[in-house]
């Protein structure tokens, strides 16, 4: 086990937790690391906190907000840079990592073919609870967090294969990105960390999870988990996602997966809100409006997602037929996607 393994932490307003982050990351048992702190124009002193009193991180300053996608870009090229680096590793700024999380993560990527490591991840009010343990994907283009909301009593404490890694806490291997590039920018946020996980995958790269790497997620620190904003970008990128990655079989056989899907959460979001106030009804508008504007975006820019699914072709390895195993190893069904 060894290598240059480069920490990605991107602050946007983190004045509440980059402290806690910064000085996890910075005790970690693995020796050899770096970590690099991109600040996405904060406009609340945090980026201030970073550059004097962390003097040992690498502070990459950014005029303007480029959100998730391009900031951690920036952040990926910085390491990049280095020629020791071997492991690219992003972290949320939102966290609070174990001692030993990186140790874990480059001992997952040990085995040959490896191109990412899922770390494990939990809520921070509520540290039994699972937040991620890899990513699970869905045959609309859509993905879940593997292990979502489930206790975490140690069923999911096995190191095995996965689909990919969340992006608040991975371990990508240097040649991943060479490869197939880094996360889209287009995408903005969300989904991003999966349409890179389909692209290794497509590549002939594999997903591990690491059970030891245990990171405290504050989860959506720098956003609200139902807010209309994401909920626009979650529906323009799946539409993305599946044209830019899946096989044109798996494309239209999504659109009546998709209805269903949707049917069934109306069904269920229905059965919920009965009996609420007007205040759930506006808030259940509001995200129906996100929801139609993300779906008639991503629509408008079908042009430019077969552009990319196009380019692709030049390292893709992955055909139909594995691509239908992946569902069946990593795939959830219609009952098993969030309401959300």
């Amino acid at each position: 086990m060894g290598g240059r393994a480069c920490v990605v932490v991107l602050n946007w307003n983190g004045r509440e937790f980059i402290r806690d982050c910064l000085r996890s990351a910075l005790a970690q048992t693995y020796p050899d690391n770096r970590v690099i702190v991109v600040d996405n124009a904060s406009t609340d002193g945090s980026r201030d906190t970073v550059r004097h009193e962390f003097p040992e991180a690498t502070l990459v300053p950014l005029p303007e907000n480029l959100h998730f996608a391009r900031g951690t870009n920036a952040g990926v090229d910085e390491a990049l840079r280095d020629p020791k680096c071997d492991y690219v590793v992003t972290l949320n700024n939102d966290t609070r990592v174990e001692p030993d999380w990186l140790a874990e993560l480059v001992r997952g990527a040990a085995e040959t073919g490896v191109g990412s490591v899922a770390s494990k991840l939990v809520f921070m009010d509520r540290p039994h609870v699972i937040n991620s343990a890899g990513i699970c994907i869905a045959r609309d283009g859509s993905g879940l967090d593997r292990g979502w909301l489930a206790r975490d009593d140690g069923h999911l404490d096995t190191a095995l294969d996965v689909f990919g890694a969340s992006a608040g806490a991975a371990l990508y291997r240097r040649e991943v990105f060479e490869k197939v590039g880094t996360f889209d920018g287009d995408f903005v946020a969300y989904y991003e960390d999966l349409d890179l996980a389909w692209r290794a995958r497509l590549a002939g790269w594999s997903s591990r999870f690491a059970p030891g790497s245990v990171v405290h997620h504050k989860y959506s620190g720098s956003s609200s988990p139902r807010s209309p904003w994401k909920t626009y970008q979650g529906e323009r990128n799946r539409i993305w996602n599946l044209v830019q990655n899946y096989p044109m079989r798996h494309v239209a056989l999504s659109v009546p997966w998709n209805a269903a899907r949707l049917m069934t959460a109306v069904a269920r979001r229905f059965g919920r809100r009965h009996g609420r106030g007007d205040s759930a009804e506006a808030r259940g508008d509001s995200l129906a409006s996100a929801f139609a504007r993300g779906r008639l975006d991503g629509y408008a820019g079908l042009r430019r997602a077969f552009a990319k699914r196009t380019s692709r072709a030049a390292y893709r390895v992955a055909d139909t037929a594995t691509v239908e195993r992946w569902f069946r190893s990593y795939g959830v069904g219609i009952r098993g996607m969030p309401v959300g």
